[in-house]
């Protein structure tokens, strides 16, 4: 079975074809009845070769980024509710914390952190949202302070870098925000790029789509103001670490922004939520990235609180310990 990365498309290859397109990768052919039948199969192409940008790290990241961009979605929350009531009863999920046997120690409670702490805790993810409308001053801020740049610095021999609220491997910094704005105060509902250096929003598209339909038919999505997709550029990572292992810390990075996101639209009183359920191909399109040298990674979004379901941000009940 061969992958094609650029469209995803799974095909059954007989083995004897395998070494030979690796001995045509990249060379010129003489258009024969083989070649025709190998162009007609869409297994090779007449088009000037050009550089695959993933070649560093191909096959293992390549095969990974590639092979697991989402093609289904269960959009049926009951249905899926159900089923795992279901699997639960038949064998239940692992424990949520590991305890060790051995001599143990008690700590003391943890510091206050003059309002950092209540942030911490306070934090959740949110699936209901009210009508109100987010001010754009309110986006502003977790913006600059989730994907601005802080300060820049030089690299010896290398150049500038960039400082962010949140660390990133070698000051690579690959991720890239686009605002999808559906109810923000002073601000035309639309798709943005942000500019993290300059602290400004460039409209990419008019037009924005239904969040839900983004997100893989969340329906309890529809409600919230905006969605920032994060992106990856992935020639910055590439550039410094020519080697797949690399690939994690991009992922890593996707993790601390959403993170930060997170703390910070709690910090203003919104509520916040994340989520990796969409289409690759649909959401890169409306963006207007091409999903190879970038591509999204994660989404995460805010909307206002709404006042009557102030203690159920979503469908997990609880509260503090």
């Amino acid at each position: 079975m061969c992958t094609d990365c650029t469209s995803g498309r799974r095909f059954a290859v007989d083995p004897e074809v395998i070494p030979l397109l690796d001995r045509l990768d990249g060379r010129r052919l003489e258009r024969g009845a083989a070649v025709r039948h190998l162009e007609s199969a869409r297994l090779i192409s007449a088009d000037e070769p050009r550089q695959w940008p993933w070649a560093n790290w191909t096959p293992e990241a390549a095969f990974f980024h590639f092979g697991t961009r989402a093609s289904r979605f269960q959009t049926n929350g009951a249905l899926r509710d159900r089923e795992l009531r279901t699997k639960a009863i038949k064998g239940p999920p692992p424990a949520p914390v590991k305890v060790l046997d051995g001599q143990r120690r008690q700590l003391p409670d943890a510091a206050d952190l003059d309002g950092l702490s209540d942030v911490l805790l306070d934090r959740r993810t949110w699936r209901n949202f009210s009508k109100q409308r987010v001010t754009v001053e309110q986006l502003a801020t977790v913006l600059q302070l989730t994907f601005g740049v802080q300060q820049w610095a030089t690299v010896r021999g290398q150049g500038r870098v960039a400082l962010k609220t949140s660390p990133s491997a070698g000051a690579r910094h690959p991720i890239e925000a686009y605002v999808v704005s559906a109810g923000v105060a002073g601000l035309p509902a639309g798709v943005y790029h942000y500019d993290a250096g300059g602290h400004a929003l460039v409209q990419v598209r008019r037009t924005r789509p239904s969040l839900p339909s983004l997100l893989a038919g969340q329906h309890y999505f529809s409600r919230a103001a905006f969605a920032i997709v994060m992106t990856a550029v992935f020639e910055r990572s590439m550039w410094k670490y020519p080697s797949s292992r690399a690939y994690r810390s991009i992922l890593i990075d996707a993790g601390h922004l959403g993170q930060t996101f997170c703390l910070v639209a709690t910090a203003l009183g919104l509520a916040p939520f994340c989520t990796m359920a969409f289409r690759e191909s649909q959401i890169d399109k409306v963006i207007g990235v091409d999903g190879v040298s970038e591509t999204a990674m994660y989404v995460v979004g805010a909307g206002a609180r709404p006042r009557q379901l102030r203690r159920q941000p979503g469908s997990i009940r609880g509260g503090r310990p």
